[in-house]
């Protein structure tokens, strides 16, 4: 049977119905030391003082003994145990009605549904009939009867009737009140779910999205860095003079290592990234180290950091990739925005390539993922000898 604590905390549960428990308990006992005058032995109808704090010492133990986690059994019986001896002291005039009510929770939390309204159902016939037990003792059972079933003015029909109707009204709150508390539990327990799913996708993302810088970065740049080396290292006894050129390249690879993890590290920790001038730098930077004529126009507002970024590693990929493969001697870069949208506009006039039957390499796939990270789309037109152009826009 599914027992609907499972989606609680059994601690705070437990703790929080002892406290309760013991509060009952010790309001009954303020209730019976001060209206009413009883001895330590039964006397005259009364429950004594011993008797009394007899049930109040064994509802004590139950408290401490809440089966929260223990076998189906243990914790069916522990409710008939708990609610027998309610109605058993009520025969005997020890009066804990309000622990009835505390206990029909505790069986919500332990049982399923329907073993707590089977339980509420006897729990609530027991108690009534003595009920009417402790107002029969109390009238008199020397009263001629009155139908239907009657003893003058304080009918057994009345009485059970008032009981039913406190006992049916008060077992229905409690109830509801226990659904609620298991409903914010479980509702509790599937955000931090989720959100412990969502940390693990956001980590995912992370993890992608270093992968896809290493490789715009730092990737382009090692591998120009070997194929150097390994010209310079081949080239040392037949041609010294172009192993010196092949090692001054690749110092200058090294450097721009050393840049692109710079400039990774000050991306992450600088508050304010300043997108226009980034990829002024970016564009001096590869107007500098390449026979290339660059132009550009730039105007983009203050963006956030993580589309800032993703922006400047988009540009960067494609002049690496102009520089690697386009064979261009002009490039041309604009960055704009509208009302609606930021337009990146990249065009070479390098020799091209055929859209039919060319298949992107990872380069272009990343400037894709990465565009489309930001809800944006990408746009690479190309003809063969007549340069290529990239269009990207991106919702701001």
């Amino acid at each position: 049977m599914y027992s609907y604590l499972v989606a609680t905390s059994p601690r705070s549960i437990s703790v929080s119905l002892r406290y309760l428990e013991w509060m009952l308990l010790a309001v009954h006992s303020l209730l019976v030391i001060s209206t009413q005058p009883v001895s330590l032995l039964p006397a005259n109808g009364d429950a004594g003082l011993l008797l009394t704090f007899a049930f109040y010492s064994i509802f004590v133990g139950l408290s401490w003994l809440y089966p929260l986690n223990r076998a189906q059994w243990i914790k069916q019986s522990y409710g008939l145990l708990a609610m027998g001896l309610i109605v058993l002291a009520n025969f005997v005039d020890v009066s804990l009605d309000l622990l009835i009510y505390l206990y029909i929770a505790k069986t919500f939390f332990l049982l399923s549904y329907r073993q707590t309204l089977v339980s509420t159902i006897f729990m609530g016939a027991a108690w009534i009939t003595s009920e009417c037990v402790s107002e029969l003792k109390e009238i008199g059972v020397g009263l001629r009867f009155e139908p239907p079933f009657g003893f003058g003015a304080y009918g057994l029909w009345k009485i059970a009737i008032y009981s039913l109707g406190i006992y049916s009204a008060a077992s229905v709150f409690v109830i509801l009140l226990s659904s609620i508390v298991v409903a914010e539990y479980r509702s509790r327990q599937r955000a931090e779910a989720l959100a412990e799913q969502v940390e693990v996708l956001a980590a995912d993302l992370e993890r992608t999205r270093i992968a896809r810088d290493i490789h715009d970065s730092l990737g382009h740049t090692l591998t120009n860095l070997d194929i150097q080396l390994e010209v310079a290292q081949k080239l040392r006894d037949r041609n010294p003079q172009k192993a010196f050129l092949a090692l001054d390249t690749a110092k200058l690879l090294s450097s721009q290592c050393i840049e692109d993890v710079s400039h990774a590290i000050k991306t992450m920790r600088q508050p304010n990234f300043d997108l226009d001038r980034a990829l002024r730098n970016l564009l001096e930077h590869t107007k500098s180290n390449r026979a290339l004529k660059i132009q550009w126009r730039l105007n983009l507002p203050q963006l956030p950091i993580a589309t800032s970024h993703q922006i400047y590693c988009v540009v960067k990929e494609g002049l690496i990739n102009i520089q690697k493969h386009a064979q261009a001697s002009s490039v041309f870069f604009q960055g704009q925005t509208t009302a609606e949208e930021i337009i990146l506009q990249l065009e070479d006039n390098g020799i091209g390539f055929d859209m039919a039957q060319s298949s992107f390499g990872s380069g272009l796939n990343g400037m894709t993922e990465r565009v489309n990270s930001l809800g944006g789309h990408l746009t690479i037109s190309s003809t063969l000898n007549q340069g290529t152009k990239l269009l990207v826009v991106i919702p701001r």
